[in-house]
């Protein structure tokens, strides 16, 4: 977690200066979506995406995705062992040393995004993620690249359900 923190502090310091045309209310990108004038595009990751919800007519391309390389049996079986000994299961904090987690950079991000805008015949495309930063993130490099790119304001759980617009999840 500390490390997905660090990753996205630095984002935000790489990109300071906001390049992207602003944020979006989640009633405002809704009815741009609704009208045809834009996509919305939501930068979770995959797992995210299936099992945490989405909003309507999001289209998942990922920024990033996450590589996950486990340790040897032997140190899982004593985290296991560790668990049962010390009742740890929750708060477990050391359990995510038994992976090496790498973010990776979807590098067909940007073709990706400009061919679902081409397919749905767009010039617009609204950035969604969790709460905002990645999004935001997304949506400064795709400005920076020529794409006309909002961010919506608080992102999927803080802003589109809270909105209470149409999503499947929880």
């Amino acid at each position: 977690m500390k490390k997905l923190l660090l990753i996205l502090l630095a984002c935000t310091a790489l990109w300071a200066d906001d390049v992207y045309e602003g944020d979006l209310t989640a009633t405002e990108a809704h009815e741009m979506q609704k009208k045809g004038e834009a996509i919305i595009v939501d930068v979770r990751t995959t797992l995210e995406f299936i099992y945490t919800g989405h909003g309507e007519g999001f289209i998942n391309i990922p920024a990033y995705e996450w590589t996950y390389i486990p340790k040897s049996v032997e140190e899982r079986v004593k985290s296991a062992e560790f668990e049962l000994k010390n009742d740890k299961t929750k708060g477990h904090i050391e359990i995510q040393k038994l992976y090496d987690a790498k973010e990776v950079f979807n590098k067909n991000f940007m073709n990706d995004v400009m061919k679902a805008m081409k397919l749905r015949n767009v010039n617009s495309v609204i950035l969604v993620c969790r709460s905002g930063p990645r999004s935001k993130a997304a949506a400064n490099f795709l400005a920076k690249e020529g794409i006309k790119a909002y961010n919506l304001d608080n992102g999927f759980m803080f802003g589109w359900k809270e909105a209470k617009l149409p999503f499947d999840g929880y």
